[in-house]
């Protein structure tokens, strides 16, 4: 899936012409211009994303850095119910924030990520509370519910540390996903819900991802097709391994939703899992819960690993903004 695309980040859908929005910062206009893939051409079949972990492990490394320098936190890295973490901690940690905690799951199609921070860091410097980053197992070596596992296995050591209204959990793109599911394990097995959740770039289920996953890539409109839908080798059918993805837990959309937590949903107007998103927001809306929905004009997938945009901070600052309301 690509798209004709000139070095003003026109974009060229046969004879309609989309330009890039003034409604988005010069930042942003200039991040939509580039085309990282230039003119090469595109596989045939999509590559799975764990063969490249060696090479996103250092682009990652390099946003940790990054994020490390916009947003001075300590880090320290540990293990937590037999579960290697990340203890993300602010300079200096207000009074009211003593005792709140949060819990990020890192994105990477299930498959890749480990020791990503770049979500974790910006949260823990501006909300001036303490984030515990999961390094929670990757498909395929193991496949579901081992992921699964390590975060209610994480949740269940921290619950015995703080109260639930004391921690929120929250990831992006397959984290998303996971805090989905995470939350109807811990209902299902009887503990206590946290205090909120974030759910960012990612939906309730993985067998259908919506109308805008027909028309953009994770990179917008251009890009490698790294998260296919229908090949055998994918992502997601690796983080399966078979299991049914209408599974409740695993399409967490479906499930008994009456005691969610107030959840927030970002997303982006080119983000392939714009769809994905709404609906699930729009199920917890159905189900009478608290819900909350922020759509970023022309952002693509998790855009705010770029961390250098306005429109990066602003997530951010929207959802340290949730967080604190929400945790006691």
């Amino acid at each position: 899936m690509s798209y004709p695309i000139d070095n003003k980040g026109t974009v060229r859908l046969g004879e309609v012409e989309v330009k890039v929005p003034t409604s988005v910062s010069p930042e942003a206009q200039a991040y939509l211009a580039s085309n990282p893939w230039g003119d090469a051409p595109m596989p045939d079949e999509p590559i799975p994303m764990w063969y490249t972990r060696e090479a996103t492990d250092v682009a990652f490394e390099g946003l940790n850095a990054m994020a490390q320098q916009m947003y001075p936190v300590n880090v320290e890295e540990t293990t937590i119910a037999g579960v290697r973490c990340h203890r993300i901690t602010p300079e200096t940690i207000p009074e009211e924030n003593r005792g709140r905690i949060l819990l990020n799951m890192h994105g990477g199609g299930f498959v890749i990520g480990s020791g990503c921070l770049v979500e974790a860091i910006p949260v823990a410097h501006l909300a001036q509370l303490e984030v515990i980053a999961i390094d929670y197992r990757l498909a395929p070596e193991h496949p579901y519910p081992a992921a699964l596992d390590d975060i209610v296995g994480v949740y269940r050591a921290v619950l015995e540390t703080h109260q639930a209204d004391q921690i929120g959990i929250y990831g992006n793109s397959a984290g998303g996903f996971l805090t989905g599911q995470a939350l109807v394990r811990i209902q299902q097995e009887g503990l206590q819900m946290p205090a909120c959740a974030g759910i960012l770039s990612a939906g309730g289920n993985l067998y259908d991802f919506g109308d805008s996953r027909q028309i953009f890539t994770l990179a917008g409109f251009y890009g490698s097709q790294s998260f296919p839908l229908d090949h055998e080798l994918s992502e997601v059918q690796a983080y399966l391994g078979g299991a049914d993805p209408h599974d409740p837990v695993l399409a967490p959309e479906s499930a008994d939703l009456a005691d969610f937590p107030p959840s927030l949903f970002i997303t982006g107007t080119r983000d392939a899992l714009l769809s994905a998103t709404s609906n699930f927001h729009r199920a917890l809306l159905r189900a009478g819960r608290d819900a909350e929905l922020v759509v970023f004009d022309a952002m693509p997938h998790g855009h705010f690993y770029a961390l250098h945009l306005p429109e990066s901070r602003e997530t951010y600052d929207v959802m340290v903004k949730f967080f604190l309301e929400k945790l006691q």
